[in-house]
């Protein structure tokens, strides 16, 4: 069951960017990302806040847990309202403020569905605890039908003169992690990450950096496919400035380390979810817990 309140009927838009908000730090954090990034991309804005039902002696029987400030307020800030939102307002027809009723992962990937991309912020929990109760945004990643961008709540946002809260841009680079492989189902995985990425990069003006991180070496085949990947995006987008760069380590170190201070990192979702998932160590369920940038998983 959901209960919309349009702030006004959203105009045309290339697509939408849905962000869930509970009012927390982190999903603060989350709300200036999207918002940011929506803007750029001339996307509108659908901010959803899942609510729980408590039981209540009245006649109607149930009644929302309240959110201060109210999610309206939230929304009207967006669009100029009176407010300190950091960066510039919103055309008010691009956003939208849903009540969803039930829990936040089946509302966030419920909305997937007609989504370009879900923002979601993390608390960071250890992976023992995060299998055993449970997380919101491992659960999204491993269900929606879009690329979803996690922020941790650790991430610091350093805003300029203008009010620009910290996204890709000049700034922030966009970092895109190629995992090696061969055969045509994983050129067609790196295809999808590569151009969300590629999207995010020239929306944004930010450049484009292609990481490899390996163990060992790279196979001939897969350096020789370097060269046209890099061709294809710059005849596609003329102005992006890609960069291609092969490290060496553990992916989840490496990929940390390498992108403290970028805008955005992209890599492909977990192809399994669930606990064995979390607890095993999968280099995705990892990057959300470990990386301090915004991260964006591509199914």
């Amino acid at each position: 069951m959901v209960k919309g309140t349009r702030i006004q009927d959203v105009g045309p838009a290339c697509g939408q960017i849905v962000v869930g908000y509970d009012g927390s730090p982190a999903s603060q954090c989350a709300l200036v990302w999207a918002a940011a990034v929506s803007r750029a991309l001339d996307d509108s804005l659908k901010i959803v806040h899942a609510v729980e039902l408590d039981l209540v002696p009245s006649r109607r029987g149930y009644a929302l847990r309240p959110l201060s400030p109210s999610l309206e307020m939230v929304a009207q800030t967006i669009v100029g309202g009176p407010s300190t939102w950091p960066g510039p307002a919103l055309a008010r027809g691009r956003v939208r403020a849903v009540h969803a009723v039930g829990g936040p992962a089946p509302a966030l990937v419920d909305a997937s569905m007609s989504a370009e991309l879900v923002v979601l912020g993390t608390r960071g929990r250890g992976r023992a605890r995060t299998a055993l109760i449970g997380s919101v945004s491992f659960a999204v990643v491993a269900h929606a039908y879009c690329p979803v961008v996690v922020l941790h709540d650790l991430v610091r946002f350093s805003s300029d003169a203008s009010g620009d809260a910290r996204v890709p841009g000049p700034g922030g680079e966009v970092v895109c992690a190629i995992a090696g492989g061969d055969g045509e189902e994983h050129a067609a995985r790196v295809e999808r990450i590569v151009s969300a990425a590629s999207r995010i990069a020239v929306a944004c003006s930010a450049s484009l950096r292609l990481v490899t991180v390996t163990r060992g070496g790279v196979s001939d085949a897969a350096r020789q496919r370097i060269p046209y990947a890099v061709a294809s995006l710059t005849s596609r987008h003329p102005a992006l400035v890609v960069t291609v760069e092969i490290l060496t380590g553990d992916p989840v170190t490496v990929l940390a380390e390498a992108t403290r201070h970028s805008g955005l990192l992209v890599v492909g979702a977990p192809l399994r979810g669930g606990a064995t998932a979390v607890l095993s160590g999968q280099a995705s369920y990892r990057l959300i817990r470990d990386a301090t940038c915004p991260v964006m998983l591509v199914p």
